[in-house]
């Protein structure tokens, strides 16, 4: 039996923790949750309200939270002692063994009840966490007694990899294993002309205003192209600012938060997927973004930067073009080429298929992370629909 951790299950860009749930260890799986929204959606028992209410809550937002965040590093290690009960009894009550703790964050607040109740420890380190986190020294303290404790530490590509190595974390306990995709919810494109696809919050790691700004370089010489963007966030008002300044409200379409069925359906009819992702002020980066992942299963091109994991998945010149971050007339001058050629694209499309069939599935990260964690490996096929895939 397995635990999975984190502090909610209904967040629309962690569909990977969702697929954790649905597909690591089916039928022997537990959930402990802060909030338990979202956990009705699995047939799983949950433990919710961990951790409860910090000590300091009675104190003002800002001050509460630079006083919670000193006693993790300096006082106390992990969660209070009833939470802490209340986990290590859950634990034994469901013969959990192995635990799968969502964010490195998260993963130092579990270690000492881990450790109580004698099970396996694995923290799977992502993004923010990976990146922003451990340029604050408080944070840096609980990641090393975390690595030092943790039976594994599981990160999205080779690059994130690298930097917990560089803040003391050994390589032996590193595991590289990127989140995967089901490629059968993403057929192959149709590829309807000239139509130009963005997937993803509006934040400033992934800086949708520098694709518009691309665009509209280019939006002269290719009349007939459009570009869709599917999400939301604090720079949608930058960004829609920006093509209202540049004349281009009626090529130009924002489409908020849609579901995961809205964004297959765009797949299917985009030409070129693009992500210009960056490296935020405060050091935010990527880990290897999943839209990436499903642009390529829907055989689109992908026009990205060389930016945290992103090269691990995307080939330059043989799965879509990469760029210098914040490069935007190499950006602009990417998308043009591909418009142009729609042969060339067609080929980096179906190329990126392949390598997502090869490499990125979920069936790929379920035996990834199950050789991790120490589990039996699993034959089958994740689903009847995967199978028609193979």
């Amino acid at each position: 039996m397995i635990a999975v951790v984190s502090q909610f299950f209904n967040i629309p860009s962690e569909t990977f923790i969702r697929d954790h749930i649905r597909y690591l260890a089916p039928g022997n799986t537990v959930l402990i949750c802060q909030k338990s929204d979202g956990s009705d959606q699995f047939s799983c028992p949950v433990l919710s309200g961990i951790p409860g209410p910090s000590r300091f809550s009675w104190l003002p937002s800002p001050i509460a939270n630079r006083a919670y965040l000193f006693w993790l590093a300096y006082v106390r290690e992990g969660i209070c002692r009833s939470d802490e009960d209340r986990v290590v009894e859950f634990f034994k009550a469901h013969n959990v063994d192995a635990v799968l703790v969502e964010y490195l964050t998260k993963g130092a607040l579990f270690a000492r009840a881990c450790r109580r109740a004698g099970v396996r420890l694995y923290a799977h380190a992502h993004g923010a966490d990976s990146t922003v986190m451990p340029r604050k020294h408080l944070w840096r303290r609980r990641y090393r007694r975390l690595f030092a404790s943790a039976d594994g530490i599981i990160t999205p590509s080779r690059f994130i990899a690298d930097r917990l190595v560089e803040i003391g974390c050994a390589s032996e306990k590193l595991h590289v294993s990127p989140c995967g995709i089901l490629p059968e919810r993403f057929t192959p494109s149709n590829r309807e002309s000239a139509r130009l696809l963005v997937v993803g919050r509006f934040v400033e790691k992934k800086s949708p205003h520098l694709t518009v700004e691309a665009f509209a370089r280019i939006a002269s010489r290719f009349p007939e192209a459009r570009l869709d963007l599917v999400g939301d966030g604090p720079l949608m008002v930058r960004s829609k600012a920006l093509v209202e300044q540049k004349n281009l409200s009626d090529r130009v379409i924002f489409h908020g938060y849609r579901s995961t069925e809205f964004v297959q359906g765009m797949m299917q009819k985009a030409a070129i997927f693009v992500q210009h992702s960056v490296t935020a002020r405060d050091g935010d980066m990527e880990g290897l973004p999943v839209s990436i992942l499903e642009a390529m299963a829907s055989a689109l091109p992908v026009v990205a930067t060389r930016h945290s994991g992103i090269p691990e998945a995307v080939v330059d010149g043989e799965t879509g073009i990469l760029v210098e971050e914040h490069d935007i007339e190499s950006t602009a001058e990417a998308l043009a080429s591909l418009l142009a050629d729609p042969q060339r694209a067609a080929k980096m499309g179906d190329a990126g298929r392949q390598r997502v069939l090869d490499h990125f599935t979920l069936r790929h990260t379920r035996d990834r992370l199950r050789h991790a964690m120490m589990l039996p490996a699993m034959t089958e096929p994740l689903d009847v629909a995967e199978r028609q895939v193979q």
